[in-house]
């Protein structure tokens, strides 16, 4: 709406033309009502909040006059001193030690026997090959997987039972010539030893008695 409609004297000269016909009092008033409504005041506006944004400040840690390296290196764990480590060898020997020693089955005088019997038939049927770990026991069953470790020096061999014997007096098992090998007993022709049942499937000797031999 223009601002010649908000002034009193246009107001009052559309007022008296619509006065001048009594027909058309009821949509005078109603005209006057819209022009004095559209002449009020509008409302001061609304001034925006200001928003304040806090600066950002960085909060990392100075260096305090040290270089970038030099700042790392503070930050950086201490080292570990080899002294206050200890001897990694001798804690696992320790453990080792710690180890339960397994029962002994059987010891006595161990010999050996090969090339004058090498293929020939052992007891259980098959040729007796002087360069497989074999050995002949007088009871243990066929196939029985037996550690047998020396006395003096520690060193131990399994073998697998497929001969009877030995028939010597005084002797608790024969060994084929790669396992008396293994025992350095091959000079001797003797040695005691101690013997050691293995379970089904256990293809080594105990680990404590390797340990022992260290």
């Amino acid at each position: 709406m223009s601002a010649l409609a908000c002034q009193p004297a246009a107001t009052a000269n559309v007022y008296l033309k619509f006065s001048l016909r009594r027909s058309a009092w009821p949509a005078a008033s109603v005209l006057l009502a819209s022009l004095l409504s559209a002449c009020a005041p509008l409302p001061p506006a609304t001034e925006a909040a200001s928003v304040s944004v806090p600066s950002v400040t960085s909060t990392a840690p100075r260096a305090s006059g040290r270089t970038g390296s030099e700042a790392l290196a503070r930050m950086a764990p201490p080292a570990l001193r080899p002294d206050r480590l200890g001897d990694p060898a001798k804690a696992v020997q320790q453990s080792l030690y710690d180890l339960e020693l397994p029962e002994v089955d059987q010891q006595g005088i161990a010999s050996w026997y090969g090339p004058g019997f090498h293929g020939r038939k052992t007891a259980n049927g098959e040729r007796f090959n002087q360069y497989e770990l074999t050995a002949a026991h007088p009871t243990y069953e066929f196939g029985t997987q037996l550690c047998v470790r020396s006395k003096s020096t520690g060193q131990a061999v399994v073998v697998r039972v497929n001969d009877r014997g030995p028939f010597a007096k005084n002797r608790v098992i024969d060994l084929s010539k790669a396992a008396a090998e293994e025992l350095g007993m091959l000079g001797k022709g003797v040695k005691t030893v101690e013997i050691y049942k293995l379970d089904d499937g256990q293809d080594s000797c105990p680990e404590a008695l390797l340990a022992a031999n260290n």
